[in-house]
Formats: C-alpha cells, sequence, structure tokens
C-alpha cells in the first residue's frame, strides 16, 4: 500500500511548532560565542583555562600547548585564498597527494533471514588504499563474514528461548571493520619500513574515535565498541600510522561547551549551540581548520584503552580534534585523532605529523568535493544492497540442497516472493 499522504500532511501541520522551534534563529547566541571564541587565545592560557575548569568531570575541551603560541583559535589556509574554481583545488590536492598512501575502511550487512527457518546474516568490510602514483595505482579488497544462528540471537530473561537480535549484526560489523583496518593499517607500516612508499600513509577511519554513540547501550556492548575503537587507536600509535575519524557536518558542542564553563557569567542561560555554528563564519571560505583541542565529552574518551602488541596504551586526554571548513558539504567536518600526531616530528616542510596528516585530510576532502575521495571509494565497494540479499538467499538455499541441511522456506515469505516474481 502506498504512503498515505494525507495523513503525512496532517502530522506536519500538527507539528508545525515544533519543527520551527528547532529551526529558532539563533543569529544572536552565534555572535556571542564568535566574540568569546576570538577573545579566549588572548585572554587566557592554556594552563589557565584548565586550571579553571579543574573542577569540571567532563567540561568539553581542554587546550592543548599549541593554544599558548596563536592569537586565533582559527588557522587559516592561505595557498586557497587566489583559487577561483574547483580545478584549482584539483591542482592543489594532486600536488600534496603525489605517492602519498591512504588507506580506508567501510562496511555493510545483510540482516538476519528471516525468509528460513534458520537465522543467518552477512557482513561485509571493504578496503581501498589509493598509492596517489602517477600510474594510477588504487588497491581494493573486500572481506566477508557469514553470521550463524549462535552470534545473532539472544536468550531470552527467562533463559527459556532464543530470539534473534538485529543489533548483533551491526556489533559484528563493527568489530569487522576495525581487524581489516588493523590488518592493512600494519601492511602500510610494514611497506614503509622496507621502503616501498615514498611518504607516510594515513589511514581515514569513516566516522568518530570518541564512542559516545555507544554510551547508550549495554555495558557488555558498549565494551565492545570502545575495545574495537581502543585497539585501532593504539595500532596508529604503535605503528607511528596516523590515524583520523573524519566526521562529516558535525554537531558536537565541545568548544561551546568549554566556554559557557569558563564565562558562566555571559552564557549560562542560553542554549547549547554545536561549535560548527559558532565557527563557520569564522573561517575563510575553504580549507581552513581550528587549532587542535582534546576532547574532555564524556567518560567514553577515559574508557579509551588498549594492550597491543604487548604493550598497554591509555588515550585519556589523548584523543584530539579539530574543525575543517571543506565546502560544498553542509556545515564543518570534524577530524578526531590521537594525540601522537602532535607529539610527532613531521616529514620534511611539516613542524609535527598533526601538520602534515590536516594537509592530506584536505587535499583528499578536497578531491572529493567535500568528502574525502578514499573514504567513498571504501562505502562503494563495501555497500551491499537488494539484489545482494536476493543473492545470498540464493546461495544459501544451493548450499543446504547440496549438503542435504534442512534449511527451508517459511510460509509467509515464500508466498511474499512468489507475488513479487
Amino acid at each position: 500500500m502506498p504512503i498515505d499522504k494525507h495523513g503525512v500532511a496532517a502530522e506536519l501541520e500538527s507539528n508545525v511548532e515544533t519543527i520551527e522551534a528547532y529551526l529558532e534563529d539563533d543569529t544572536g547566541i552565534v555572535e556571542r560565542y564568535q566574540d568569546a571564541f576570538q577573545r579566549l587565545p588572548k585572554e587566557w592560557t592554556s594552563e589557565e583555562i584548565r586550571e579553571a575548569l579543574e573542577d569540571a568531570s567532563y567540561p568539553g575541551a581542554y587546550p592543548t600547548d599549541e593554544f599558548n603560541d596563536v592569537s586565533s583559535i582559527v588557522v587559516p589556509h592561505a595557498e586557497s585564498d587566489g583559487w577561483e574554481n574547483h580545478e584549482n583545488v584539483n591542482e592543489w590536492a594532486r600536488e600534496i597527494l603525489r605517492d602519498v598512501p591512504v588507506m580506508a575502511v567501510d562496511g555493510s550487512q545483510l540482516p538476519p533471514t528471516t525468509e528460513f527457518n534458520v537465522p543467518l546474516a552477512y557482513v561485509q568490510s571493504a578496503c581501498a588504499v589509493n598509492y596517489h602514483h602517477a600510474d594510477g595505482r588504487l588497491d581494493r579488497d573486500v572481506e566477508g563474514r557469514l553470521l550463524t544462528p549462535d552470534e545473532i540471537t539472544r536468550e531470552s530473561q527467562e533463559g527459556d528461548y532464543r530470539f534473534v537480535d538485529s543489533q548483533l549484526v551491526g556489533h559484528h560489523r563493527f568489530e569487522h571493520e576495525g581487524a581489516l583496518l588493523i590488518e592493512q593499517l600494519v601492511e602500510l607500516a610494514e611497506a614503509r619500513d622496507a621502503g616501498d612508499v615514498a611518504h607516510t600513509p594515513v589511514v581515514f577511519y569513516d566516522g568518530p574515535l570518541i564512542a559516545s554513540f555507544a554510551n547508550p547501550l549495554k555495558p557488555e556492548t558498549r565494551e565492545r565498541y570502545i575495545s574495537t575503537l581502543s585497539r585501532v587507536i593504539a595500532a596508529s600509535q604503535h605503528h607511528e600510522i596516523p590515524l583520523v575519524g573524519y566526521v562529516a557536518g558535525s554537531s558536537a558542542t565541545e568548544l561551546v561547551k568549554m566556554t559557557r564553563l569558563l564565562l558562566r557569567d555571559e552564557f549560562e542561560t542560553d542554549r547549547v549551540i554545536p561549535d560548527a555554528h559558532v565557527l563557520t563564519e569564522l573561517m575563510s571560505p575553504w580549507g581552513d581548520t581550528t587549532v587542535p583541542f582534546i576532547s574532555k565529552r564524556d567518560g567514553s574518551v577515559d574508557a579509551l584503552q588498549a594492550t597491543y602488541e604487548g604493550e598497554r596504551y591509555e588515550f585519556r586526554d589523548d584523543i584530539l580534534f579539530s574543525y575543517l571548513n571543506v565546502p560544498p558539504g553542509a556545515g564543518l567536518d570534524r577530524i578526531e585523532f590521537p594525540g601522537w600526531l602532535c607529539r610527532s616530528d613531521g616529514p620534511d616542510g611539516y613542524d609535527s605529523m598533526y601538520e602534515y596528516t590536516v594537509e592530506i585530510v584536505r587535499a583528499e576532502a578536497g578531491v572529493g568535493r567535500g568528502y574525502p575521495e578514499i573514504i567513498q571509494q571504501a562505502d562503494s565497494d563495501a555497500v551491499l544492497d537488494h539484489q545482494d540479499r536476493q543473492q545470498f538467499h540464493r546461495i544459501v538455499q544451493r548450499w543446504a540442497e547440496s549438503n542435504d541441511v534442512p534449511v527451508e522456506w517459511n510460509v509467509k515469505a515464500l508466498s511474499k516472493e512468489l507475488r513479487r516474481r
């Protein structure tokens, strides 16, 4: 049955005030925060801010030492000032990326089968490595994993039956992506150490390194996400391969929260707004970033710790972030990265590994017209659609028939399938 158009229109009409409130003009608040953001490095040192915030468990953010050396939290990208079109972006980006290997991993999934009398699911992760060679070398690989009934079902609270939990597929996919990313990161580190690549590789993680999204989950589920991210970050530091968590169109509020706590008299009664709303107009049209800040968002940062290759790594106060303006995407993007990038010397021409990494990220996003091209490549390779689901069903059915496994269509699903043919 098609969508009830009249019902949708009626629901929109009855909720017009709620929707308008969400879109409430916050220009006045934005302007006052812009003024405060501009004053911060002129009126405070990093040490003074930390001291003022020491009683707050999670004050949003802490400034890094770099904060003491700047007069503005916005770092301009001067090269872009004279650009007139996207070809100027491409020309600059191609030169920056020449012979720099960049890698990304993304995943997709087929949900548990309800068409058969046995639940099965499938997760798939794709890896793409663009070496930016003159000959156009792009390595691509896809790895998949079947999820068996015991991996996608839970026992009821009473313990008298098991039921399919579709969320478990997403948990397995997240772990699968993380494992593949580490595997490929290690290969890049080995290639670098052997002299097989000319420049330090950069690894893109599609999403945040700060797992606030897992906070509402059950403790054992939250731990699975935290553990995966912790190992990915530890692998980056252990092998000294830059890692960036890329968040498009960020709505994070760490800098606003930090500023509210520092300037209570000015902002305590105002509602919280995203950092990006404040920063956008402080940045030039293309390529500007902010100085790095340490995330103090919540306990999910403190929980990031792992043992990797026999070494213990803890990332409390060591997951940093910056904002990046790379149109035409909506709003500002955000990059999250481990603190070792700021503490390590960069390649020739760069003061730190962080500075080098930001330049590579900026160039990848430029080539991708607002979103890193390498992440787009991994995403397109990983995606599983309705046709893939149907093919999965046929493979399962043929396998069951050839091995005399009693996998059968359930009556309702078979009826639907026959009607659609």
